[in-house]
């Protein structure tokens, strides 16, 4: 029973910061639009889009959506058990790195600030970080057992290690096309391992692997042109999207983004994995799984880094192998009393900062873990005229999630000039800040102010700021905000 406490404890604390008030939050401009592209699979019209990712977000969320309905609870549930789930699998690691380190890195990722944020949130990445994750745990207990018996020796029960790693890798590469650079990091860690995998079952994995690749990609066989026109294969359809995504600097930020991210909410988890990287390097440490969470690490850092796509939801990826090492740096600490200290303020440290940025305010704008978060007023909003006719003259992209809470009214979404339109008695017209000085102010009646989103430019602090946000969560930066006007019409 004793070695149950643990799982227990992870899978309980994980469980409450993930679905306590699931629903609070709005949905945000990317959560809306993944909703309103599920309509498209369950129309039966679904086609791959690397703007909005790969196939398998789409059938995980169509379960809940189909049995509970569509609202923000049915949305967020399944990445909320996701990231219950990724929460438990350091504890897989404890036979290659010891129990203890486990049971830290658990503990970690389950009050992770980031990682809790998006659990929580109708996005792919907490599928993929749980992908990842179980494949490392998979392909080295293959190689665990090569090692053990030999490579001559390998039984099919093994072999089904190898297979189980190559499904996660094909699943993950039908989430998001984040998958093709860390297939390559991936492949060049194992790459001076490749005599210990046996032909054969390299061979099965990678069968298996595209069987699985292809079906989500065609609409389990149903649609297949991307399979027949090069144009439209995925890979190469993700590689050219995001290439010219970088080339054009998006949503560009310094190199520096993801690390400061980190010193913000996991400064004291960050110095643990430090330690234990000079461990490993001092010590010479030889045990390879440690060798491969040290490079996830920084390969996954250095990339994300150089990539001119600087978004929050990234940083799970660099995060969880961070925690990993943490944990293993912990765990090396000689004295009791220091080892205890340096565990509880890692955990306290990254819970507060949780509980702030996930529980107590989930839209504010200080925290630069929330990308553009949709602030109260677009649901109360969608609640008070559910009868009546609306306008909304706004930029195309701007209307997001407007369009997801308003898609039961009768809504107009124009985004021609609202210059010389008349409207009907009793109508609401809202209007972006272009419109509202064009509006004929004589027509209507000025409502109030709708605020859909707001946002700081943190990445360049004010550094005397930064106690302020760490105690009492203010803005790093200046709040900027995208209002819009909201009239009646006479």
């Amino acid at each position: 029973m004793r070695r149950f406490i643990p799982i227990i404890a992870v899978i309980i604390t994980a469980a409450l910061i993930r679905l306590y008030n699931l629903s609070l939050p709005p949905l945000f401009f990317d959560e809306s639009i993944h909703a309103t592209i599920l309509k498209s699979l369950f129309n039966g019209n679904y086609k791959y889009d690397p703007a909005y990712h790969g196939p398998l977000l789409y059938y995980l969320l169509s379960l809940p959506v189909y049995t509970l309905g569509e609202n923000e609870f049915s949305l967020r549930i399944l990445p909320a058990i996701a990231g219950i789930i990724v929460s438990v699998i350091p504890l897989l690691y404890g036979r290659y790195i010891g129990d203890e380190a486990a049971i830290i890195s658990s503990l970690l990722v389950a009050v992770s600030p980031v990682i809790v944020n998006y659990s929580r949130f109708c996005r792919s990445d907490v599928f993929q970080l749980l992908l990842t994750a179980l494949f490392a745990y998979f392909i080295f207990r293959y190689l665990e057992n090569v090692k053990e018996r030999g490579l001559n020796e390998v039984r099919f029960k093994n072999t089904v290690y190898l297979v189980a790693a190559f499904i996660c890798l094909a699943l993950f590469a039908a989430l998001k096309e984040t998958f093709y650079p860390f297939a390559a990091i991936f492949m060049l860690f194992f790459l001076f391992d490749i005599k210990k995998f046996r032909p054969g079952d390299l061979l099965a994995s990678f069968v298996v692997f595209l069987l699985v690749y292809a079906a989500f990609y065609t609409n389990f066989f149903t649609y297949t042109a991307p399979l027949t026109n090069f144009s439209e294969f995925p890979a190469v359809k993700a590689v050219s999207y995001w290439k010219y995504q970088h080339d054009v600097a998006r949503i560009a930020g310094p190199w520096y983004y993801y690390i400061e991210l980190i010193l913000l909410y996991d400064f004291p988890a960050l110095i643990m994995a430090a330690f234990a990287v000079s461990l490993i390097i001092i010590k010479r440490d030889k045990s390879e799984f440690t060798s491969f969470i040290a490079f996830w690490f920084f390969a996954s850092l250095i990339f994300f880094s150089y990539m001119q796509e600087k978004v929050p939801w990234l940083a799970v990826h660099v995060l969880f192998p961070m925690y990993i090492l943490a944990g293993i740096g912990i765990s090396k600490i000689e004295r009791r009393r220091l080892k205890v200290f340096a565990a509880l303020f890692c955990l306290l440290f990254a819970t507060y900062g949780s509980v702030a940025v996930n529980l107590t305010n989930p839209v504010n704008p200080a925290e630069p873990a929330l990308y553009l978060p949709t602030q109260y007023d677009v649901r109360e909003f969608a609640e008070k005229t559910k009868n009546d006719t609306i306008y909304i003259f706004t930029n195309i992209g701007e209307y997001w999630p407007l369009a997801w809470y308003l898609k039961d009214h009768k809504t107009y979404f124009i985004t021609s000039s609202v210059e010389g339109r008349t409207f009907h008695k009793g109508s609401y017209v809202v209007v972006n800040q272009t419109n509202d000085m064009k509006l004929n102010k004589e027509l209507v009646e000025h409502e109030g102010t709708m605020v859909v989103r707001c946002w700081t430019f943190w990445t360049e602090p004010e550094l005397w700021r930064i106690p302020e946000f760490i105690i009492w969560r203010k803005p790093l930066a200046d709040v900027a905000c995208m209002n819009f006007s909201v009239y009646v019409a006479r």
